[in-house]
């Protein structure tokens, strides 16, 4: 498939924005979105299984479950953003075509964005290892769980909360106006790293405040 040669050319907003070297998706998005669901269920299944084959206990299960989708998308598909980030727009291979698509909820992701390139690198770098030392901590029942649950979680609020708001003063004027692309992909498919992370804050501090309390008059006693 040849690549079009003018720069505007493309199926993004701003319609303005400059993405050089742009190639078509040849996948059809049912297809791309469809494999999308088959690979994270999979992961999801997998993890959720194995959880609860080792503890007999719902909430670790799905604690666990959550880090190590969470460790596999910062680790991995985000991992494969930030090493291609600069030849996304022009490569054909099924992750690139994967990111072209989610590329119209945010089309940050084929413009080069220096502060969204620092926020993913962030991600890769420092909370995808936060979220696997919390599964860790989970699947070993490590009472240490909570304060990596409690990192990986306030880290998930921050950069969550960093991505929507850096596009909020211009209107997300990045971000197809349609209904799909806004109410679906840029805030549906981001909003559980806002709702869970909150959820799982609570219990972590509950968890540590518990214990702290717990510890507190007896470490009276012993003075």
């Amino acid at each position: 498939m040849a690549t079009i040669p003018d720069n505007n050319l493309h199926p993004y907003y701003p319609r303005t924005a400059e993405i050089p070297g742009y190639i078509p998706n040849a996948l059809p998005m049912p297809l791309l979105l469809g494999a999308v669901l088959i690979a994270m269920g999979t992961i999801v299944k997998a993890s959720f299984f194995a959880a609860r084959f080792k503890s007999k206990s719902l909430q670790e299960s799905l604690r666990f479950t959550w880090f190590t989708l969470c460790t596999t998308l910062h680790c991995g598909f985000e991992a494969y953003w930030i090493y291609h980030h600069r030849s996304i727009a022009s490569r054909t291979d099924f992750f690139a075509e994967l990111w072209k698509e989610y590329a119209h909820g945010d089309s940050r992701y084929l413009t080069h964005d220096e502060l969204l390139l620092a926020l993913e690198t962030i991600t890769v770098c420092i909370w995808g290892p936060l979220c696997f030392m919390a599964a860790r901590a989970i699947w070993k029942q490590s009472p240490q769980q909570y304060l990596w649950q409690l990192m990986a979680s306030m880290a998930h609020l921050f950069s969550t909360v960093l991505y929507f708001v850096m596009d909020w003063p211009q209107g997300f004027p990045n971000c197809d106006p349609h209904p799909l692309y806004f109410w679906i992909y840029f805030v549906a498919f981001n909003s559980p790293w806002l709702i869970v992370p909150a959820l799982l804050f609570k219990q972590s501090l509950h968890a540590i405040s518990s214990a702290l309390h717990a510890s507190y008059p007896k470490a009276q006693k012993e003075e």
